[in-house]
């Protein structure tokens, strides 16, 4: 890649002035200083921009844990602000995309990436990845609603979902494992057995945790 390009994508600067910001003597590979917009630059070059550093990758991962009242959007949607707001400070956010969303009142992992495959791999329904949730429920279940849980209940109408696993931790507290991610699933699947969801969390996604991770955090 060239590296006019990289810094256009970090949004440090555009194409069209790049010639006269690389005159100045303030962008460097490696320690060497660049003047030349076309340089192309490698995975694991160093990058300094006006004394800031940036490292060239194949692939960026990032892990928020995801607060209430933001959505999982680029940018901001029905008067709530973009996740990406959260992770302001991290300077290669406009390099990664959100894989699969969070509803808006629901916190937990959320995963950026930009790393198409990985992307293809965790949304896909076919690949039957695990996702797992933290969810406080209005009343507890019975051994009748469980067993519907886990082995599908109708949503939307006519869809029956693919086999949960439900795990009871309390008093109206279960662990709640599905394999896709329908819109507002989790809470369709609740009120299929006259229940309600009250907070939701993602703790996992596949081999992903999100750990001791603190909301708002990455």
């Amino acid at each position: 890649m060239r590296i006019d390009k990289f810094l256009a994508n970090l949004g440090l600067i555009t194409r069209k002035y790049a010639k006269k910001i690389f005159k100045l003597g303030n962008i460097f590979i490696n320690g060497e200083a660049i003047f030349n917009e076309s340089q192309k630059i490698n995975f694991g070059d160093e990058i300094s921009f006006f004394d800031e550093i940036f490292n060239y990758k194949e692939n960026y991962f990032l892990i928020l844990n995801k607060p209430v009242d933001f959505v999982s959007s680029r940018v901001s949607e029905g008067g709530y602000p973009s996740v990406y707001d959260v992770i302001f400070d991290y300077p290669y956010q406009n390099l990664i995309e959100i894989v699969g969303r969070l509803d808006v009142d629901t916190t937990g992992l959320l995963l950026f990436t930009n790393n198409g495959k990985i992307i293809h791999k965790l949304i896909n329904p076919k690949k039957n990845i695990f996702k797992k949730y933290l969810v406080k429920i209005s009343k507890n279940l019975s051994e009748k609603d469980i067993e519907k849980l886990e082995t599908g209940v109708i949503i939307d109408g006519n869809y029956r979902t693919k086999p949960a696993k439900v795990n009871i931790l309390g008093e109206k507290k279960i662990e709640l494992l599905i394999q896709e991610g329908k819109f507002h699933q989790i809470k369709k699947m609740l009120l299929a057995v006259e229940n309600e969801v009250l907070e939701l969390h993602r703790t996992q996604i596949g081999e992903i945790k999100i750990g001791n991770l603190e909301i708002g955090k990455y």
